[in-house]
């Protein structure tokens, strides 16, 4: 991306910033994934151009980097698991593979000169506000070597499928041969004539099975309880549909448009609702008329309703089922001996690797990061077993402290990009008002106990009350699930709405010392108190004031021939007076 094109894309940010009087606040984002690259671009939209993407892996991408398993792919359309500002003609099927939207995730870095606001390789120990500098005290760790920063905002995009979940089973750390976790993929490892067990059918074990059938010699997959599954239009786009989107950037948006009110209309969370009777004769069809045999349909015929879990999609699982070096496995696992899996019938099952598709830690937020937060509070310690966040976004007593994917934000039938895009306008929009008026935002504690009531109220209300779920927290609560639309979620978050958030100004205690806050507008004598360490330096009484301006407005004022001076309010921008 060129200099020339990035300034048009930022155009009305570099607008904004020029016309601020402060110093534009310095933002922390942790997570290079969609969250993380999606609040990059709307705060530069936004004109907050002092920001650094702290990344603990190598590379962006987030769980698109990490989750290289065989088939590892989109459960939702290309054309709308993308963002809105970057629409990508060049998908090459329905439902992209894991590569390709690594690939389409590192074009955004580029097209969106973000790549300069990357710190890879580094990850985020702790975050710890300081009450005396306004300020977040970041400790972080690159390669085994600590390090720290300070940030005026923090925005943590670190998703919710970071920490992989491994299964209670007794002597699964004794297995004798190779164990791994679909986030962790080794493809060092030699498949073709091997044994492998499968534990677990949920979104990945459903994909890498039918990969593992076409070179294992024997594929056995054990099974809890089975998903509900819909068919998957996963086909390559043909040369006229490729073709059309180069050259008609209309038809982008209008496929992605179809795609969306597809998934809107067909959305529901309510168990009363319509929709869910409809979506499960579909799922029920798709089933009888994909497996053919009776025994095989019954153990994978679900006994909780539509939508209660998450809903999984592909033909190709069925099919590998019925292949015949392909099992599946209903019996509960008693535990792991050195070379097989023992079940509670007392079955024994050769395997020489054991494949781990049991999820994530999904309950668990911030996984890895102690945040600590007004008075010494640990957003841990507060959550407990049950995390919760004003929209998802914000807890009361973490002021500059901003989430995307954070708890109750999943979503029922739509795509996460959507989602995600709409918190990060609403962190944009918390930012800039800390870049026009100085000081900190924290959401008030009335509003999100408010908030947080009704969601609840809405929540036991829903299909996803009636069985267990990774939706759930240990205590029982659903944790990761908004019970509403897409749209309304949009709605919510179209802009900071002052009313349900402090806003305090001014000057930090230790930001200024002796000299009068940001509120005061009388600046006092040229000599004396206001010049604090300035004097007996020997500058002139201009200059001092220079230097004084320069610290109360957060501007770069420099001398400018006899009479004048130049505020220098951003890059490239400069007035004189």
């Amino acid at each position: 991306m060129t200099s020339r094109q990035a300034r048009r894309r930022y155009a009305v940010g570099r607008l904004r910033a020029a016309t601020r009087r402060r110093r534009p606040p310095k933002v922390a984002i942790i997570g290079a994934g969609f969250g993380g690259l999606g609040a990059a671009v709307a705060l530069r939209r936004a004109g907050i151009d002092d920001l650094m993407i702290i990344e603990g892996d190598d590379g962006i991408g987030g769980t698109w980097r990490r989750n290289t398993y065989l088939g590892a792919a989109c459960d939702i359309q290309s054309h709308l698991y993308s963002f809105s500002f970057a629409p990508n003609k060049s998908w090459s099927r329905t439902y992209a593979r894991q590569p390709e939207i690594l690939d389409y995730l590192e074009s955004v870095a580029d097209d969106f000169d973000l790549r300069r606001h990357l710190v890879l390789g580094t990850k985020v120990r702790s975050v710890r506000w300081n009450s005396d500098t306004w300020s977040w005290d970041c400790e972080l760790d690159r390669a085994g070597e600590a390090a720290t920063l300070t940030a005026d905002v923090v925005v943590c995009a670190v998703g919710l499928f970071g920490s992989p979940k491994l299964p209670e089973i007794e002597g699964l750390i004794d297995f004798g041969g190779t164990l791994m976790h679909t986030a962790q993929w080794d493809h060092g490892i030699e498949l073709a004539g091997k044994k492998v067990a499968v534990i677990g059918t949920g979104a990945s074990g459903v994909q890498v099975v039918p990969e593992l059938a076409k070179t294992a010699e024997r594929v056995t997959v054990f099974q809890r309880t089975p998903p509900w599954m819909v068919p998957k239009d996963d086909r390559p786009y043909s040369a006229a549909e490729l073709a059309q989107f180069q050259r008609n950037p209309l038809a982008v948006r209008r496929t992605r448009w179809q795609i969306w009110k597809f998934q809107h209309d067909n959305t529901a969370t309510f168990a009363d609702d319509p929709v869910v009777a409809a979506r499960t004769h579909v799922a029920t069809s798709f089933l009888e008329r994909t497996v053919a045999d009776g025994r095989l349909r019954r153990v994978l015929t679900p006994d909780y309703p539509f939508r209660c879990k998450r809903v999984l999609l592909g033909d190709e699982y069925y099919r590998a089922l019925q292949e015949d070096n392909v099992e599946l496995v209903t019996d509960p696992i008693a535990r792991i001996a050195e070379t097989s899996v023992i079940t509670a019938a007392s079955r024994e099952v050769d395997a020489d690797v054991i494949v781990l598709a049991t999820g994530f830690e999904t309950s668990r937020y911030l996984s890895g990061i102690d945040v600590t937060g007004i008075g010494g509070q640990r957003l841990h310690e507060r959550w407990g077993l049950d995390p919760s966040a004003y929209l998802g976004v914000a807890v009361g007593g973490f002021p500059n402290f901003f989430m995307l994917y954070g708890p109750n934000t999943n979503q029922g039938g739509n795509s996460i990009v959507y989602i995600l895009e709409a918190g990060a306008r609403l962190v944009a929009s918390a930012v800039s008002r800390v870049a026009r008026r100085g000081g900190y935002v924290d959401v008030r504690p009335e509003a999100e106990k408010r908030y947080n009531d009704q969601l609840s109220a809405d929540l036991a209300r829903t299909v996803w009350t009636h069985c267990d779920s990774y939706f759930r927290s240990p205590t029982g609560r659903i944790v990761t699930q908004w019970p509403y639309t897409e749209l309304e979620y949009a709605r919510r978050t179209w802009r900071l709405r002052p009313r349900e958030w402090l806003h305090r100004t001014g000057t930090p205690p230790a930001r200024l010392p002796g000299l009068p806050t940001r509120s005061t507008r009388r600046i006092g004598p040229l000599s004396g108190g206001i010049f604090g360490d300035l004097d007996g330096t020997g500058l002139s009484r201009r200059t001092k004031l220079v230097k004084v301006v320069e610290r109360l407005v957060g501007v770069c004022v420099r001398p400018f021939g006899d009479r004048a001076v130049q505020v220098v309010a951003g890059p490239g921008v400069s007035l004189q007076y």
